[in-house]
């Protein structure tokens, strides 16, 4: 669950620093009702939606460069200056692409288009599918089920069978095969119609042919790939030379960096590309710490044995965390570890004890950790491998709707004082006095929807309202906060507050 709602800081981040020059730009010309919607800038340039639910496109300055006399238009980053559009004509949908002055590139008259890539366009007329360049130039004809690109080579399917050509429309394979693979390492997977196996280049070349009773599962490597005995139902690696670089018999082969994690009878555990044991398979699960700082944990991998985990290196024989932990986190360069009493502590990313096992842990973030221990609370401050403690005199710490492996992560914590509610920062102040019925995080962003009165609303770290306390209830829904008035029945959708803060 913290992976997941990590993947979405880290794409909304992505997404919002390419946007936020423009921002002021889009919310103006949408306060101001000029456009219903403006769309994100790409290339300089964004598309905009009129009232009427026309489209067209603005500049950086606001000017309209392309009227807004199409159904629709798409603004993608890597096509600068042409547009995919569409336009009704005689009551149906008909797709194109035209130019920055409004010049046809390709005519409207597919029922659908897609850009592939490579200057190349998949277009689509009455259920038949074809290539063309945007150029408008014939690349393959209308005439094929379905036909999809990657890195320049086309995979074509007619009649339940697949076979590549190239950027030019020139055929690379003859298989007429049930599959091929997208390629990986210049090397794609191919199955037959019979379900045999084989291993091709980008040029359609047989890297290695079909071996009985086997078959290819996945490539590794430009010279390496996993196979499984069908007969046995065991995995190997088998090298470009049809050489065995680890014969077949494993139940499972996860390839992490340069080694394997194994797995056999249920238990796993790690060899190397020769197939020496690094660490015997008596592991109920093995898997890379995953973390942003691959210097201070790499070569480390969480080893768990029933409901236990700890933290092995395949080079070192002592496991740098013992596995007796409920779980573990990586945490900025060390480790937060919770106890089977649910009690938190922390270690050295060399497995040193940096916090005793002494507290109980809610909010963490950057080096500080908000804690408990018998009763008092605590801001932890860790500082080159120690920690200090500043006590917080207030009644209660909650746990945040965030809280999950023993912590929840942020700047701030939330309090209870004289059974009302506040918000305490990191920066060892109080953010948001505590005046309030109760108050949930909405992410990391230092934004809170706050309860007073039976009535929601949003303040901010600063203490300043940023969405006036009159809603009767909310839903925190990814990107946005959902506020409802019973009376009459209004919505509310508040945009969540991107970049999040630094954690």
């Amino acid at each position: 669950m913290r992976n997941i709602l990590l993947l979405l800081i880290l794409l909304f981040s992505f997404i919002a620093k390419g946007q936020s020059k423009f921002e002021p730009l889009r919310k103006q010309l949408m306060e101001n009702k000029t456009y219903e919607y403006v769309y994100s800038f790409e290339n300089d340039y964004a598309v905009f939606r009129t009232f009427k639910g026309k489209m067209g496109l603005i500049d950086s300055l606001g000017n309209v460069v392309i009227k807004p006399n199409y159904e629709y238009i798409e603004n993608r980053k890597e096509l600068k200056n042409i547009f995919e559009a569409g336009i009704i004509i005689n009551k149906k949908y008909k797709r194109g692409f035209i130019d920055l002055q409004g010049n046809l590139k390709i005519p409207f008259e597919y029922d659908d288009v897609y850009y592939l890539g490579d200057n190349l366009v998949r277009v689509s007329k009455n259920n038949k599918t074809g290539v063309i360049d945007i150029g408008n130039k014939v690349v393959l004809p209308i005439k094929y089920e379905q036909v999809m690109g990657n890195n320049g080579i086309l995979f074509v399917q007619n009649t339940n069978s697949i076979d590549l050509f190239d950027s030019k429309g020139k055929q690379i394979t003859n298989f007429q095969a049930f599959d091929i693979e997208y390629f990986q390492h210049k090397r794609s997977i191919v199955t037959l119609q019979n379900k045999n196996t084989l291993i091709i280049d980008t040029l359609g070349n047989i890297v290695l042919n079909t071996i009985k009773n086997h078959r290819y599962e996945r490539i590794l490597s430009q010279n390496s790939f996993l196979i499984l005995n069908t007969l046995t139902k065991k995995k190997g690696i088998i090298n470009s030379n049809g050489q065995y670089e680890i014969e077949c018999k494993y139940d499972e082969i996860m390839p992490s960096n340069s080694i394997y994690i194994v797995k056999n009878n249920g238990k796993e555990g790690i060899i190397n590309q020769k197939d020496a044991v690094l660490k015997p398979l008596i592991y109920d699960n093995v898997y890379g710490v995953f973390s942003n700082d691959s210097i201070s944990f790499k070569n480390h991998y969480f080893a768990s044995k029933g409901n236990l985990q700890g933290v092995i290196n395949p080079y070192l024989e002592k496991e740098i965390i013992p596995i007796s932990y409920k779980y573990i986190d990586p945490f900025s360069k060390h480790y937060i570890t919770t106890n089977a009493e649910n009690k938190g502590g922390l270690f050295s990313a060399k497995g040193e004890i940096i916090i005793p096992e002494e507290y109980d842990f809610y909010s963490a973030a950057q080096n500080k950790i908000f804690a408990v221990k018998n009763s008092k609370k605590y801001l932890l401050t860790i500082e080159n491998n120690n920690y200090t403690e500043t006590e917080i005199f207030v009644d209660e710490f909650v746990k945040s709707n965030q809280y999950f492996r023993g912590f929840s992560k942020s700047n701030y914590q939330i309090f209870k004082d004289k059974n009302k509610f506040g918000v305490y920062s990191n920066k060892n102040k109080i953010a948001i006095p505590a005046e309030y019925d109760a108050v949930t995080e909405i992410y990391g962003t230092g934004e809170f929807v706050v309860k007073k009165n039976n009535k929601y609303g949003i303040v901010n770290s600063d203490n300043e309202t940023q969405l006036e306390l009159k809603y009767d209830s909310f839903q925190i829904i990814k990107e946005v906060v959902r506020f409802n008035i019973k009376n009459p029945k209004t919505s509310k959708f508040y945009s969540i507050k991107y970049p999040f803060e630094p954690q």
